[in-house]
């Protein structure tokens, strides 16, 4: 290992300290996995200044302003619903796991798609526990594909993709090669299941603007293109975290893309689903797990102020 690998692994959200929380998540006593994670979570939100900045301006965006230490208080919220989370996702995931209560929707039109024989693309956003949901979903018993970028930190790429693929969940990277959305295409060729984050678009052609509590925001429009060539639907799926070990499986409206629709119909179809996730962010905005400035903004040129709908967005270190 480098001195540059080994100091990315010591970092807060390297290797070592993902193992160090697998430890505690897993063997540690009852109370120190249900007290420990908003202390570890404050501890974090007072030491790394970028991702406090990213989630402080978020949550003005999203709550409004309401002085400067109401905004502060909501901002560590969104830390330690994140620490919750996760400690639940390592301990779900480990040798060990403790009974975890899933409510799901009285209906399930995501098997009646499956049974339709073209597959089910998911949309979901970085809210709740996506990956305890995930593991819900797995039980179509269909291969299901869980779409990502690669790890910001990438001393924790490989350990993260094992966890995920020994609980059943495919991992696709986005940006593998060139080839990444052929992968996606014959998954649901072979009527498989491909879950898609809208609100961490890579930039180029695949991210949209919509409209994000009253300003314009990037989303990512990959999924919209993958149920226009393939003929699956799209089902807007989130995981609510109701309280300790309780999630609750929050399934928003079927949507169906001609194969001949055109890109004004494909954004307003976006806007639907940004729609109903901005509902849900408004209901409950701390496990809207966002760590960087989500809105962009108007940066000055040599020539004056370049509109915000000319920057495209960048992947910050939170994963």
């Amino acid at each position: 290992m480098t001195l540059g690998s080994l100091v990315r692994a010591l970092r807060f959200d390297g290797l070592w300290w993902r193992k160090f929380a697998y430890l505690g998540s897993v063997y540690g006593p009852e109370w120190w996995k249900r007290y420990s994670p908003p202390w570890i979570a404050a501890i974090i939100f007072l030491c790394v200044g970028r991702n406090r900045r990213g989630a402080l301006a978020n949550v003005r965006r999203v709550l409004g302003r309401r002085g400067w230490f109401r905004d502060h208080l909501a901002a560590l919220d969104v830390f330690i619903a994140f620490a919750h989370c996760v400690n639940e996702t390592l301990e779900y995931f480990g040798p060990r796991p403790q009974p975890v209560r899933v409510d799901e929707p009285p209906e399930d039109p995501i098997a009646a798609a499956l049974g339709r024989g073209r597959g089910a693309v998911l949309v979901t956003c970085h809210f709740g526990n996506w990956d305890i949901g995930a593991r819900t979903l797995a039980r179509f018993g269909c291969p299901f594909n869980l779409v990502m970028a690669r790890e910001a930190n990438e001393t924790t790429a490989a350990y993260v993709q094992k966890a995920r693929e020994d609980a059943g969940v495919r991992v696709l990277l986005s940006d593998s090669s060139v080839y990444g959305s052929f992968n996606m295409l014959r998954a649901l060729k072979r009527n498989e299941i491909v879950a898609l984050q809208l609100d961490r678009p890579l930039g180029g052609d695949g991210a949209r603007f919509a409209d994000f509590f009253g300003a314009p925001a990037w989303f990512q429009a990959g999924p919209i293109r993958l149920a226009r060539l393939t003929g699956a639907p799209i089902f807007p799926v989130f995981s609510v975290r109701v309280g300790p070990r309780h999630y609750r499986i929050v399934l928003g409206t079927e949507h169906r893309v001609a194969r001949h629709a055109t890109v004004e119909e494909m954004d307003r179809i976006l806007a639907d689903i940004v729609a109903e996730f901005e509902r849900l962010v408004h209901r409950h905005p701390e496990q809207w797990f966002q760590f960087a400035p989500f809105w962009p903004s108007p940066c000055r040129s040599g020539t004056g102020v370049v509109a915000a709908s000319q920057t495209r967005p960048k992947e910050d270190i939170a994963s």
